[in-house]
């Protein structure tokens, strides 16, 4: 059983980076509503704003993700993540993760001049 319960797709009449979404609401988006009876399909036009597509699901949690300048193969997987997804919370760490053995290489600054260093090797026996 799917947990997608409602598809929203926000999107802008005018602007250039719905122009991609436009054309995949107009050619693919009917398609998609009759392949998936059990989700609800909704558009909202916003002017002056990005793309977006936000899902939400049946445990009252929603997801969104930004879509715009996407091509239209790829607005279709994002659709399809979204579908496939159970609709959990993303949980982030709490700490960093550190490492308890320092590098033996040393510490990388990016202010090492590398380019113009000049070794000299002896061999002593």
């Amino acid at each position: 059983v799917r947990q997608l319960k409602e598809f929203v797709v926000r999107y802008s009449d005018y602007d250039g980076s719905s122009r991609h979404l436009r054309n995949w609401i107009r050619k693919d988006l009917i398609p998609i509503a009759v392949a998936n009876p059990e989700v609800s399909i909704r558009t909202e036009i916003k002017r002056c704003k990005h793309p977006y597509f936000r899902g939400i699901y049946a445990n009252g949690n929603t997801k969104t993700i930004g879509v715009k300048n996407l091509g239209e193969e790829d607005l279709t997987s994002y659709f399809n993540d979204l579908r496939n997804q159970v609709g959990k919370k993303v949980n982030q760490r709490k700490t960093k993760t550190t490492s308890h053995k320092p590098s033996i290489q040393g510490v990388w600054n990016e202010r090492m001049d590398l380019i113009n260093l000049e070794m000299e090797v002896q061999h002593e026996y």
